[in-house]
């Protein structure tokens, strides 16, 4: 994908002014960083430096936490993934995570189980979603 003013390719996701607020604490500032899409980029730092919680604006997980709110603009191949019209369930499942220590949705340990399946269509009914669980969490031990 290139820009249609310039040959230059478009980044693959483009961070401009990041901040990001818990209540009226602000734990990102100002953070803009373009991630190419041929490339492995990491975010290194002492804990509570806030990786994670720049990396979840990148997929709207902090939209999950009550008082979170994030500012400046997060570009996915171009789109702005804050625009009302982004679908988040689409959009968590073209940017996957996985943390170190596990970060569940604020939900039951049926629906976080259930997410994965759901996003991608696994599952035609209700028990059929059950069975899914309940194969997973038996698996899981």
């Amino acid at each position: 994908m290139t820009n249609e003013n310039t040959t230059q390719p478009i980044a693959k996701i483009s961070t401009r002014n990041v901040n990001v607020f818990y209540g009226e604490k602000k734990a990102i500032d100002d953070v803009s960083i373009d991630i190419d899409m041929d490339n492995v980029t990491a975010f290194i730092g002492p804990s509570g430096c806030g990786k994670s919680t720049f990396l979840r604006t990148l997929n709207r997980m902090n939209d999950t936490i009550p008082g979170a709110r994030v500012e400046g603009e997060i570009l996915l191949e171009g789109e702005d993934i804050y625009a009302s019209s982004m679908d988040v369930v689409q959009l968590r499942a073209r940017v996957g995570m996985v943390f170190q220590k596990p970060n569940p949705f604020p939900k039951s340990i049926y629906d976080n189980v259930a997410y994965g399946p759901r996003i991608h269509g696994l599952a035609g009914s209700r028990s059929e979603m059950d069975e899914i669980v309940e194969s997973s969490l038996t698996r899981a031990g």
